[in-house]
C-alpha cells in the first residue's frame, strides 16, 4: 500500500521523499513569496497590530520564533496541526495530507470548525511543496506535528515564522495538550487554548471515572504485523496517549528498553509478550486479513478471547484516524467511537 495511504499502521511516519533539494527549494520559496502579492488570487493583508499577549516568543526544537501580531494567514506543515488551528477559530490557508485525501485534509471532527474555504494541500505526508506553500503568502507556519530537519526549517523560516515541534518531545511525539497549548500561543489565543484543553481533559476524566477497572489493565497498541515480528507503538505515540488517557497502562516492564524510531519490536518466539488484557489496532482491511491469516498471533488469548480493537482509519466513521490524530478536535469524536466497543469487552474476562 502507499506510505501515504497507511501511515497510522506503519512503525513511524514514513521517510520523507523531497519534493526539491534544500537550495533549490529556497530559491523557488523566496522566488514566490515576491511574486506573490502580485498574484490575484492573493489576498492584500492589512499591517497587522500586535494582540493580547504578543509578541510572543516560542521556544522549541530547532530553535524559539517570535510572532509580533496574531496571524491572519496560516499554514499547517504539521500532520494534524490544522485540528488545533480550528478549534481555536482560525482558518488555516494551506494544509498537510496525511491519509485518506481528504478534502483540505479536513475531518468529519473538524468540518464543523471549517467554516471557511478549503484549504490548499501544501504537503502530503512530509513531502512539502515550498513553492505552493510561499505562494499562499503565510504570516505563520505549524510544524508541531512533523519531524523538520534543519534544512527544512531554514527554508521555511524564509518564508514566515515558522514552531517546530517542541524540544522536549521527540518528533510527532508531543501530548495533544502540549501541541494546543503552542498552536495557541501562536495564534494569539492561549487562553482559549487553556480552555479547550481542560474541556478535553474533562471528557477523559469522566470516562475514566465510569471505567474504574480500566486502570488495571494493560493495553498495547499495536503498530505491525509482518515477517515473523510484531511492532507495538511507544507510549509517546498519539495513540497510545490516547489510551493511557482513558486509564489504561500502556508501559509494560518489558516495554521501554525496546523502543527504537516510535515502536518496540518483539519476535514470533516472544509472542506472549503480547497477551495482555487488551490489545488496540488502527487497521484497515490488508492489516485485518494478515492478522486473521497469522496463526502464531490467533493463539493469543487476547485475541482468542476477543479482546481486541480494530479501529479502520479507511472508511467513515475513521475511529482509527480520530484516534491516530489524537487532537483536541479529535479526541470526543474518537471517545464517541471508542468507547462503546472498549466497554463490550469489559463483559468478557481477563486472565488472572
Amino acid at each position: 500500500m502507499s506510505p501515504r495511504k497507511c501511515p497510522v499502521s506503519t512503525s513511524r511516519p514514513v521517510p520523507r521523499r523531497r519534493l526539491l533539494v534544500a537550495a533549490a527549494a529556497l530559491a523557488m520559496a523566496t522566488s514566490a513569496c515576491g511574486a506573490a502579492a502580485e498574484s490575484p488570487a492573493a489576498p492584500q493583508q492589512q499591517p497587522q497590530q500586535p494582540g493580547p499577549g504578543m509578541p510572543v516568543t516560542i521556544a522549541h526544537a530547532l530553535g524559539s520564533t517570535t510572532i509580533g501580531a496574531p496571524p491572519q494567514r496560516v499554514v499547517t506543515v504539521g500532520w494534524s496541526d490544522q485540528d488545533a488551528v480550528l478549534a481555536l477559530g482560525v482558518q488555516p490557508v494551506g494544509t498537510t495530507e496525511w491519509f485518506n485525501e481528504q478534502p483540505g485534509a479536513i475531518f468529519p471532527w473538524a468540518t464543523p470548525a471549517a467554516t471557511g474555504p478549503a484549504p490548499e494541500i501544501v504537503s502530503n505526508a512530509g513531502e512539502i511543496n515550498f513553492e505552493k506553500l510561499a505562494s499562499l503568502r503565510p504570516d505563520l507556519i505549524l510544524a508541531v506535528y512533523e519531524g523538520l530537519d534543519r534544512s527544512e526549517y531554514d527554508t521555511l523560516s524564509k518564508i514566515a515564522p515558522t514552531v517546530a515541534h517542541p524540544a522536549q518531545y521527540d518528533p510527532f511525539g508531543a501530548p495533544w495538550q502540549d501541541m494546543t497549548l503552542t498552536v495557541g500561543q501562536a495564534l494569539g489565543r492561549e487562553q482559549r487554548a487553556e480552555e479547550l484543553v481542560a474541556t478535553v481533559e474533562q471528557r477523559f476524566a469522566a470516562v475514566r471515572a465510569a471505567h474504574p477497572q480500566w486502570a488495571d489493565m494493560t493495553m498495547l497498541v499495536m503498530a505491525t504485523a509482518e515477517s515473523g515480528t510484531y511492532q507495538v507503538f511507544s507510549p509517546q505515540d498519539p495513540k497510545t496517549r490516547f489510551f493511557a488517557d482513558l486509564g489504561f497502562r500502556t508501559e509494560p516492564p518489558w516495554l521501554a528498553g525496546r523502543v527504537q524510531d516510535n515502536v518496540a519490536t518483539v519476535s514470533a518466539e516472544e509472542f506472549t509478550l503480547l497477551d495482555v488484557d487488551r490489545l488496540a489496532w488502527t487497521s484497515d482491511p490488508d492489516l485485518v486479513q494478515t492478522l486473521r491469516d497469522d496463526p502464531i498471533y490467533n493463539r493469543l488469548d487476547v485475541v482468542r478471547s476477543g479482546r481486541v480493537g480494530y479501529f479502520d482509519y479507511t472508511t467513515p466513521p475513521f475511529p482509527g484516524a480520530a484516534i491516530s490524530f489524537n487532537t483536541v478536535l479529535s479526541i470526543p469524536y474518537a471517545l464517541d467511537q471508542v468507547v462503546p466497543e472498549l466497554e463490550k469487552m469489559d463483559a468478557i474476562r481477563s486472565p488472572g
